[in-house]
C-alpha cells in the first residue's frame, strides 16, 4: 500500500475545471443584518377607459349593473370595467341589498385614477339624484303659488310633522297642519306611502322650503261645548222618560181619558170637548 495521502480537493478542483459557472448568487442580507426582499417586476400600466374618463371629466351619467355586495357597497359593472358604490351612495334611505343586486341604474362618477393595481372607479347614484331632485324642485317651485291645493305623498312621518312629495319637491305638514283636532302621534294619522291633499302655506322660494296644510283640505267638525252636551243629554232622558209614560199610561183603561182636551190656562183649568160647549172657571 502506498503512503502518500490522498488530496480529495485537488481532485475536486480538477473535476470542476472547465465548467463556466453561469448562475450567480445574490445578496442574501442587508448592510443591517436585514433579509433581501425580491423584488416583484412593476405591473403595466392600467389602460385608460375613454368611455369613463370622459363622462368623469364632464359629470354625465352612465348606466351600471350592480353585480354583487361586497365588503362597504357594491361591486357595480361600468362600461366593461369594476366600479365600487358605497352603500351610503347606492340611494337617499338606505334599502335591503336584494333591493340593488342585478338592477341597472344610472350613475355619477365621483372617483377616477389608476395605480398598479389598475383602474379606480367610484360611482353614487345618490349623487344623481339629488341633481335630478334639485331640477326638479326648481321647475316646482316656479309653478307653486301660495293657497293652492295640490296632491301628494307622505314620505317620512316625524315628531314634529310629516313629508310629503309635491312631485319634485318635499313640503313639510307640521303637527299642529295635519287635522283639526290634537293629534299626540301621527304615526296613527299618516303612514309613508299616504295619497294626501294638502293646501300650500308658504313657500320660502330661497331656501326652497315649502309649508303645508293637511287639514285645511278637511272638513271641520266643531266639538260641543260641555254645556251644549249636557243639555242634549238631559233632553234625551226627559224624551225617553215621556216615551216611558206615555206607554204605562195605556194601560190605565177610561182613566187616561178624563186628561184629554185639557189645557192649562192662566185662570185655572179650562176643558174642551163635544158635550155642552161649557167651561169650568
Amino acid at each position: 500500500m502506498s503512503n502518500e495521502k490522498f488530496d480529495f480537493g485537488a481532485m475536486l478542483d480538477d473535476q470542476l475545471k472547465g465548467i463556466k459557472r453561469t448562475y450567480k448568487f445574490g445578496k442574501a442580507f442587508n448592510d443591517d443584518k436585514s433579509i433581501v426582499r425580491p423584488t416583484k417586476p412593476a405591473a403595466p400600466a392600467a389602460a385608460e377607459n375613454t368611455t369613463l374618463k370622459a363622462a368623469w371629466e364632464a359629470g354625465a351619467p352612465v348606466s351600471g349593473l350592480v353585480e354583487k355586495e361586497r365588503k362597504g357597497g357594491f361591486e357595480v359593472s361600468v362600461a366593461g370595467e369594476r366600479a365600487f358604490c358605497p352603500f351610503s351612495q347606492i340611494d337617499k334611505f338606505r334599502k335591503d341589498p336584494s333591493e340593488y343586486l342585478s338592477r341597472k341604474f344610472d350613475f355619477l362618477i365621483t372617483e377616477y385614477s389608476r395605480d398598479e393595481r389598475g383602474l379606480n372607479v367610484v360611482v353614487s347614484r345618490r349623487a344623481l339624484i339629488g341633481l335630478e331632485e334639485a331640477a326638479m324642485k326648481e321647475a316646482l317651485l316656479n309653478e307653486l303659488t301660495e293657497g293652492e291645493t295640490v296632491g301628494g305623498t307622505i314620505t317620512r312621518v316625524m315628531d314634529f310633522g310629516a313629508f310629503c312629495d309635491l312631485g319634485g319637491a318635499e313640503g313639510l305638514i307640521p303637527a299642529r297642519e295635519v287635522a283639526w283636532e290634537r293629534v299626540d302621534d301621527l304615526n296613527t294619522v299618516l303612514k309613508p306611502g299616504d295619497a294626501v291633499t294638502v293646501k300650500v302655506l308658504h313657500i320660502d322660494r330661497e331656501s326652497g322650503k315649502i309649508t303645508l296644510s293637511r287639514k285645511e283640505c278637511l272638513t271641520r267638525v266643531f266639538k260641543k261645548s260641555p254645556e251644549e252636551t249636557a243639555a242634549e243629554e238631559n233632553a234625551a232622558a226627559v224624551a225617553a222618560w215621556m216615551e216611558e209614560a206615555k206607554r204605562k199610561n195605556a194601560k190605565v183603561g177610561s182613566m187616561a181619558a178624563v186628561f184629554d182636551g185639557l189645557q192649562i190656562a192662566s185662570s185655572g183649568v179650562r176643558q174642551t170637548g163635544a158635550k155642552g160647549g161649557k167651561s169650568n172657571e
